[in-house]
């Protein structure tokens, strides 16, 4: 019985974890087409310009959820923020500022990169559809959520 309930449960974990790297994906190929048009790459641009994209796009992502994350695991350790001692809240906002400053930094280096590959302007471009892309997908989601309390 106990048998038959793990196996349950790690075919449930596994379907999950499945289920929201194909939507992950998805959302990247979507972003990667929006992203495509809105910049009017060429074939030559887009080989030379995804793989420093997505390099960068990964690091700064990444530290973006690790900084997000920090606060949470140190709620979730004391309590809440009422029990974060001064001298840890402390280390958490020099901490919060150096991952800013690296996340900065990651973005410095990925525009000098592309600037390498695309004009200034499609730089500029990028950074309207990345705003735009990111506006459109919290709508959509807002407007799903919508849907599904009704």
């Amino acid at each position: 019985m106990i048998k038959k309930i793990l196996i349950i449960i790690v075919f449930v974990i596994t379907t999950n974890s499945l289920f929201a790297q194909q939507f992950r994906q998805k959302i990247h190929l979507l972003k990667s087409s929006y992203i495509t048009n809105a910049l009017n790459l060429t074939s030559k641009e887009a080989e030379k310009f995804w793989p420093v994209y997505n390099l960068y796009s990964d690091k700064i992502h990444e530290l973006k959820f690790e900084l997000e994350g920090n606060l949470d695991k140190k709620l979730l350790k004391n309590g809440n923020l009422a029990a974060i001692s001064d001298s840890d809240a402390e280390k958490y906002l020099n901490n919060s500022l150096q991952m800013e400053q690296e996340i900065v930094t990651q973005k410095i280096k990925m525009q000098k990169e592309l600037s390498k590959i695309i004009s200034s302007k499609k730089i500029i471009l990028l950074q309207k559809a990345e705003k735009d892309f990111n506006r459109r997908m919290l709508q959509e989601y807002g407007r799903r959520k919508g849907m599904m309390k009704q």
